[in-house]
């Protein structure tokens, strides 16, 4: 017997309609709340991250003192690990960049580097190609009055810093203490079952850890050792040479050998042999092979997602979100991951029920 065009119930009947209209509400609502939060998407992102690397400490103070305290105390842990290394690198790159920058117009204006350049073929066809397509002393002037001006672009900026800093430390603590109601909540809001919302925190808990130990921690050492090489051999800017090479350790294949390769390239010009072995082997057997040996002891293997898929989240995340791309890019797609994996097991157990007679 069919039924009736009157029996049918639409999507804007009595029992439909109020569903419809709640959904519409929720989509609303939550599209304002992120227009409210997304200028503190970087405090919020950054306090989250924290927050998860801190967990061990965080428990083990808790089975000693009370939550508030050991929130608290938490809390300062990680602003004496964030201060005093960012302000001292923050100032010894803005002074390096300025001294590099001058260095290298004085090397042009010396006329040193045309006597190098005569003595190879291929230096001397650069270096016209170079002064033909730029004005390389208007360039570098211009790089110098840029980093002369930017302590006060620093000093500008400052009040947005203070705010999100304050607003990271204030979420962080909050994290910190109520992270079990909050976990409690939103396993609540997930259409999963309690099995895959574990997995799915459990995937998001270890691509955070991967993403701070493995793309940042490995990379500062990586950096940290680059840079005290520079230092040692006596060439210019350490704590930049250092820092570049921490940002361009995540690049597959070339990784650091973009800024210590040119180093050596320098030396050799320079005539200083020893000096450009000992940067060559540094970087090629200790600073580039340190990934290999770091990063599974600190991450071992709870990230399921390959290497290649975290750099492209990286990457992309910076692109969209900013610096706060570098937690949320990796967490999306370990979210993305997570559910797929969810689809594919639900669909795999539902095949099996049919299979079976």
């Amino acid at each position: 017997m069919e039924t009736s065009p009157q029996q049918t119930p639409g999507l804007y009947s009595g029992k439909r309609a109020p569903d419809v209209l709640l959904l519409l509400l929720t989509g609303a609502a939550f599209s304002i709340c992120w227009v409210l939060a997304y200028p503190f998407l970087p405090a919020i992102t950054w306090a989250f991250a924290l927050a998860v690397m801190a967990h061990p400490l965080q428990v083990r103070l808790e089975s000693k003192i009370n939550t508030n305290l050991a929130a608290s105390i938490s809390l300062v842990a990680v602003v004496i690990i964030l201060l005093a290394p960012g302000a001292f690198v923050v100032q010894k790159i803005l002074e390096e960049s300025k001294g590099v920058a001058r260095l290298s117009a004085e090397l042009l204006n010396s006329g040193r580097i045309h006597e190098v350049a005569e003595k190879s073929p291929m230096l001397k066809t650069l270096l016209v190609w170079i002064e033909e397509n730029f004005d390389l002393n208007k360039e570098l002037g211009a790089i110098v009055g840029a980093l002369a001006g930017q302590a006060s672009a620093v000093l500008g900026g400052s009040i947005r810093f203070v705010t999100q800093f304050t607003i990271m430390l204030v979420t962080l603590f909050y994290f910190l203490r109520d992270r079990r109601p909050l976990r409690d909540y939103v396993r609540l809001l997930l259409p999963l079952s309690p099995l895959e919302t574990q997995e799915l925190f459990d995937r998001v808990s270890a691509t955070v850890h991967a993403t701070l130990y493995g793309n940042i921690v490995v990379k500062m050492v990586q950096g940290l050792l680059g840079g005290g090489m520079f230092w040692a051999l006596g060439l210019p800017a350490p704590v930049l040479a250092g820092l570049a090479m921490a940002l361009f350790a995540m690049l597959p294949i070339v990784g650091t050998s973009i800024i210590w390769g040119p180093a050596v390239i320098a030396l050799l010009v320079q005539g200083s042999y020893v000096k450009a072995i000992v940067l060559t082997l540094w970087g090629s057997l200790i600073i580039s092979l340190l990934d290999n040996l770091l990063y599974p002891m600190l991450v071992g293997s709870e990230l399921k997602i390959h290497t290649l898929g975290i750099l492209f989240s990286v990457l992309g995340g910076l692109v969209i979100f900013g610096l706060a791309g570098v937690v949320v890019g990796p967490v999306i797609l370990a979210t993305t991951v997570a559910l797929f994996d969810v689809w594919r097991l639900r669909t795999s157990l539902q095949h099996s029920s049919h299979v079976q007679p």
